[in-house]
């Protein structure tokens, strides 16, 4: 298990133990060796593992090509040399986004996959990231790119990760992409995280010029916060819709994140 401590590494791991399986978490120092990853001949690789996509200073410089790229073709060679199943949590993307780094990044791996067995799990966004977005909300503010009319339906970690857990036990396709189930407009999402945050809030507009703009200016400065800030003008512009794989609704989860807040 590559990833085990990030959100979605966490109920992976918990699922797959709670199922009655042994799972072998593969730490950062090792992630990069596929003789690590393969030390403990695994039946399944499941790669969670990824740079932080969090808007903000001191969550890591380097690019997505220099960290997720690197781990995901190391789970791909052990999956090689040991004849495993490996499943791969990747993004789901507009045909345009293609060319961004952090798509990109994920693509490489996915291209990789394709000589070995194994399952690609697209996710639409975590549920976490708009927990995110609330704790600037509380300060009452929030910024969002675009005019707000671009669909689509994040998922909960811990729904995803029974799309991914099921890809590692069982065969299926080779690729499934999975959405939550409620499919809303970004202003619509932003004004469920304005209201989750029990105070007034101001959700200023920028146009996704400007973005585009701000996430060329980034560039030599934190070349991770570029490369997101690149993908999330795609996100502002294009609907991306996914079929419904959980259950989980985003305003149950925030209402439970401001109610532990408040205890």
């Amino acid at each position: 298990m590559i990833g085990a401590g990030g959100s979605l590494g966490h109920w992976v791991t918990a699922g797959l133990v709670g199922r009655g399986h042994r799972v072998t978490p593969i730490g950062r120092a090792e992630a990069r060796s596929p003789m690590a990853i393969a030390r403990s001949t695994p039946a399944v690789i499941v790669d969670c593992a990824g740079a932080s996509t969090a808007m903000a200073l001191g969550k890591g410089w380097r690019g997505f090509r220099a960290v997720d790229t690197p781990i995901g073709l190391a789970a791909v060679e052990a999956a090689r040399r040991v004849n495993a199943r490996m499943v791969y949590a990747a993004t789901n993307f507009a045909p345009p986004q293609r060319a961004t780094p952090y798509v990109d990044a994920h693509e490489r791996v996915v291209t990789a996959m394709r000589e070995i067995e194994g399952c690609v799990v697209r996710a639409n966004g975590f549920f976490s990231a708009f927990a995110g977005l609330l704790t600037l909300a509380r300060r009452g503010l929030l910024v969002d790119l675009g005019d707000g009319h671009a669909r689509t339906n994040p998922i909960d970690e811990r729904d995803l990760a029974d799309v991914v857990i099921d890809a590692a036990l069982h065969d299926g396709p080779r690729e499934v992409t999975a959405g939550g189930p409620d499919v809303m407009t970004r202003a619509q999402l932003f004004e469920l995280v304005a209201a989750a945050a029990g105070r007034r809030v101001r959700i200023v507009r920028v146009p996704r010029w400007l973005g585009r703009i701000g996430s060329l200016a980034l560039r030599p400065l934190h070349p991770r916060i570029a490369q997101f800030a690149a993908f999330a003008c795609g996100l502002a512009a294009y609907d991306l819709v996914a079929p419904v794989r959980g259950t989980r609704r985003l305003s149950d989860y925030l209402q439970a994140d401001r109610s532990t807040v408040a205890a």
